[in-house]
């Protein structure tokens, strides 16, 4: 059962990847074998790379005062919005997504860190792409991210069981509201 779960999994990221590789050592990852949900949690360090080489505070005053040049207060709600994509709307779509992949085939089922889990799937975010695009757009690119993943025991939450990197996994549009 845990060779299927972790087949699952891995065949999950990299389905959403489209066929990346990220490199995972199963033996490593033993410690998973008999649960049944993992809590994600998405960070985003403070020197946080967005769309090319701009820094996250630039790229976050940059769009501010574009959304923000008639009304600033549009500049505003796009600033909110984006920091609760980045605390709750991209963590939940991973959820989803992968939750939806594994549901055919194993119990195993990842949940929002608030819930009571064994251990934890930090998602490190070291480069975003936001995307572009939207009904109106001529063009759409979809959102992307490098990251770091990480698992860790919920009670010891410093101590790395098992890291890996990610190639650019590929994401959904962003529907004009975090692109540049």
């Amino acid at each position: 059962m845990f060779r299927t779960i972790l087949f699952l999994f891995l065949t999950v990221l990299s389905t959403t990847s489209f066929a990346q590789r990220i490199k995972i050592d199963k033996k490593k990852l033993d410690f998973l074998k008999n649960e049944t949900k993992i809590a994600v949690r998405l960070t985003f360090p403070e020197d946080l790379i967005v769309y090319s080489l701009h820094p996250e505070k630039e790229f976050i005053e940059n769009m501010k005062k574009k959304y923000g040049k008639i009304d600033k207060s549009k500049g505003e709600k796009w600033f909110k919005t984006y920091e609760i994509a980045k605390k709750e709307t991209w963590r939940d779509a991973f959820i989803q997504g992968v939750s939806k992949k594994l549901n055919r085939y194993s119990d195993l089922k990842f949940v929002s860190a608030e819930e009571e889990t064994n251990y934890i799937l930090i998602i490190e975010a070291d480069w975003i792409y936001t995307g572009y695009g939207g009904s109106a757009s001529i063009g759409r690119e979809e959102g992307k991210l490098e990251a770091t993943l990480r698992f860790v025991k919920t009670s010891q939450p410093d101590a790395y069981l098992y890291s890996t990197q990610t190639p650019k996994v590929i994401g959904n549009y962003a529907y004009g509201e975090f692109g540049i």
